[in-house]
């Protein structure tokens, strides 16, 4: 990567390739009264035009949601299913939101494309949209009749009646309402793709830039109802995914039957302001959290309902993730003996929402956060004290949550203590008064985090000996940057005694790596890096008897380190000569092992975040001057991966509360923030220098003692800042502010302040 050597989905090409390009929806909600095509197929180079009909009328089925399956896991709180309305790779008979693609234009190139796409007459006739998210459940505009109501499910989670006796015999009961703003995806690489068609073996190859091969392989054979070995699904370097790239975009299938209708590849690459408009987005929540405590302070009940919004369409992964996290880390760090969550999903005329980085974890850590801080104001405990009093205890681990949860080790009261000396806590007061003499504001927020990490149970993992000795690993994780190609060789060194070196990680693509899972909920080393430890030691034993003849000794008297097999004379034979002797014997590729792991068990990261800000109360301006991150990962494969996964987590988390937000016109559901130019994201500027810390505490759940480290840092910062934010505004009067914390919030809640 840093020589610029990467190849990326957009670089790979091949001779003959036609282009494609995507004619969008200008409205969020319109019923599509025609499509003329006939100027745009007379221009030169066009070779095809696709519309929904078209597709529909080919045979090419809806996208799978998962709802028949996965959905009923997740029943409504009348028992019923939640909504299923199809999901098509090309709108037909209306849009439902601004982006949603309604043609494909196959030309010789990506200009003559773009050129006709601007001659295809669309004939719409728009109707309201229902765009907020508060505001889309009810009387409004119907998105789907198969949801009246626009309400895609009804959930709950937890023990109502424990939670709300609790809240009626507590002392003090703080509420708290918040909006989690909708945030867009801004990969480093926009999406694309290369569609292949072989006549001869009618099969369809597909290379994108995705988290999970063997997902989009499945869900495209549904889609074009063909088995799955008909289907290859290549994911080379992907710049960036954080969820976004684990869902089946319609362009993908669209593009794969173009490829096959017009007996040419077809390449299609997204441009920047299409990403705005058609990668899914993430977020979008209004929650409200009730808090209750006794006298002395001790929780005794969290309640949290609310509302999250969808946009139009179910993708087949955006309810369940935001229903399970939200549900499963709703207590966060602290013993609360009950909990309710009450969830409403529902569609609106935006950009759809799928899972994005820290899903259901960051909302979760967020409410029980800001709660804890608003409840210490209220009744008047030192918010360090209330939360020291409420931890959930080292010495209590495996701790079982009223959620369900199994945390399964940590020590959270000490990530706090190491957080809070390493941000110098007790010397604010003195920064704090150095602002007040320069005309400044100044407030430092903590935020103690913890997520579920491993996704789904099971992972699939591959190692083999070549007879050059080499060996070749191969997982159903797949990398988006998160270095797993370093990282599962350093597992499988270790564990064989062998060179880093003398390993190759495969790339992830459905005909090398026969089965997995995919790469979501900072799963890969949890699941993936078991797998591949139990395929080391299956690997170490398929070689055995081959070692005892190569030594004249007993397979079963053997022992097998530091890449080599000993017997109790004290002779040895090497891995890689073992391979060779195997592969001679029984032929190439003989000395393999696999592992199809069905390993359940939720690991639990965890730590604690400090922020320190400064605010220029005349304008509003705000600087991130501290920030102090203690993560808690299990156990650290490689240290310099884990903190720039801390990070780049925590980057993305100050973007969220200061400055992201994915706006729309409240009437005509167009995207207000449709480029750089309108959606800030944090630069280099507004980060302070980051240097995560460990305090790792092994999880018990896997051979590795792993937990996961890939989204800490988007759970814990969000709360941490805003935490600040408002710390610094309290001598003003300032208790309530949403992010993101623009200037312009932060100077109108002054100025309102001010005239109370």
């Amino acid at each position: 990567m840093l020589t610029g050597r990467g190849r990326f989905a957009d670089d790979i090409a091949v001779d003959g390739a036609a282009h494609g390009v995507f004619l969008r929806a200008p409205h969020a909600h319109a019923e599509i009264i025609s499509i003329d095509g006939a100027a745009a197929r007379a221009q030169p180079g066009v070779l095809a035009i696709y519309t929904g009909d078209d597709l529909a009328a080919a045979g090419v089925n809806r996208v799978d949601t998962g709802i028949s399956g996965r959905g009923r896991l997740y029943p409504n709180r009348d028992g019923s299913a939640m909504a299923d309305p199809p999901y098509r790779p090309l709108a037909q008979g209306r849009v439902r939101h601004v982006g949603e693609p309604v043609a494909l234009i196959v030309a010789e190139s990506e200009a003559a494309a773009l050129a006709a796409a601007e001659a295809v007459e669309v004939g719409y006739h728009p109707v309201p949209a229902a765009v907020a998210t508060a505001a889309a459940h009810g009387d409004g505009p119907e998105i789907w009749a198969e949801a009246p109501g626009n309400t895609c499910y009804d959930w709950g989670a937890g023990d109502g009646a424990a939670t709300e006796t609790a809240l009626a015999a507590a002392a003090h009961v703080v509420r708290l309402e918040v909006e989690i703003p909708r945030v867009i995806p801004a990969f480093l690489e926009p999406r694309a793709a290369l569609a292949r068609f072989d006549a001869q073996t009618g099969r369809f190859t597909l290379t994108i830039g995705c988290q999970s091969v063997h997902g989009i392989r499945d869900k495209l054979a549904q889609t074009f109802g063909v088995k799955a070995d008909k289907l290859r699904v290549i994911s080379g370097d992907v710049g960036g995914a954080f969820g976004a790239r684990s869902v089946l975009y319609p362009e993908y299938g669209a593009c794969l039957w173009a490829a096959r209708d017009v007996g040419r590849p077809v390449k299609w690459r997204a441009s920047r302001s299409e990403e705005f408009v058609s990668s899914t987005q993430g977020r979008d929540s209004v929650l409200v959290g009730e808090l209750g405590l006794d006298g002395d302070g001790n929780f005794l009940a969290l309640r949290v309902t609310g509302t999250s919004n969808m946009g139009a369409r179910h993708t087949g992964s955006g309810p369940y993730s935001v229903m399970r996290n939200l549900a499963r880390m709703l207590p966060g760090t602290y013993a609360i003996p009950a909990c309710r969550l009450e969830l409403r999903g529902v569609f609106s005329n935006t950009v759809p929402t799928s899972s994005y980085r820290g899903v259901g974890r960051m909302e979760a850590i967020y409410v029980i956060e800001r709660l804890v801080d608003a409840a210490a104001r209220e009744i008047g405990i030192d918010r360090i004290e209330l939360r020291r009093a409420n931890l959930i205890p080292a010495a209590a681990m495996p701790f079982e949550t009223p959620m369900g949860a199994v945390y399964d080790s940590g020590d959270y009261a000490a990530n706090m203590e190491i957080a809070m000396d390493a941000a110098d806590w007790a010397g604010f007061a003195v920064r704090r008064e150095d602002a007040r003499a320069r005309g400044r504001l100044r407030g430092i927020g903590v935020c103690n985090y913890i997520e579920g990490a491993g996704g789904s149970g099971g992972e699939y993992a591959a190692i083999g000996l070549g007879a050059d000795g080499r060996l070749s690993v191969g997982a159903g994780c797949v990398a988006q940057g998160q270095g797993h190609e370093t990282t599962l060789a350093q597992i499988a060194a270790e564990r064989l005694g062998v060179d880093v070196d003398s390993i190759d990680v495969l790339a992830s693509d459905t005909d090398l790596i026969a089965a997995g899972v995919g790469t979501n909920a900072s799963r890969s080393m949890v699941r993936a890096g078991t797998a591949l430890a139990q395929a080391c030691d299956r690997l170490i034993d398929r070689g055995r008897e081959t070692a005892g003849r190569l030594l004249q000794a007993a397979p079963d008297g053997l022992s097998f380190a530091e890449g080599a097999y000993r017997g109790g004379d004290g002779h040895a034979v090497g891995l890689a000569e073992v391979g060779r002797a195997l592969s001679d014997a029984e032929g190439p590729g003989a000395c393999f092992a696999e592992v199809h792991s069905e390993d359940d068990a939720v690991t639990y990261p965890n730590g604690c975040h400090i922020a320190e800000v400064e605010i220029d109360p005349q304008t509003g301006a705000l600087e991130v001057v501290r920030f102090t991150a203690v993560d808690d990962v299990g156990r650290a494969i490689n240290p310099a991966i884990v903190h720039g996964q801390s990070q780049g987590g925590i980057a993305q988390g100050i973007g969220q509360a200061l400055m992201e937000r994915a706006a729309y016109d409240g009437g005509t559901g167009q995207l207000l923030a449709g480029s750089f130019m309108d959606y800030a994201l944090p630069s280099a500027e507004v980060i302070p220098a980051l240097h995560p810390i460990d305090n790792d505490c092994p999880s018990p759940t896997n051979p590795l003692g792993v937990k996961g480290a890939g989204e800490g840092g988007a759970t814990g910062a969000p709360a941490a800042v805003m935490n600040a934010v408002l710390d610094a505004l309290a001598p003003l009067g300032v208790d309530a502010l949403d992010m993101p914390a623009t200037p312009e919030r932060i100077w109108r809640a002054i100025r309102d302040a001010r005239r109370r």
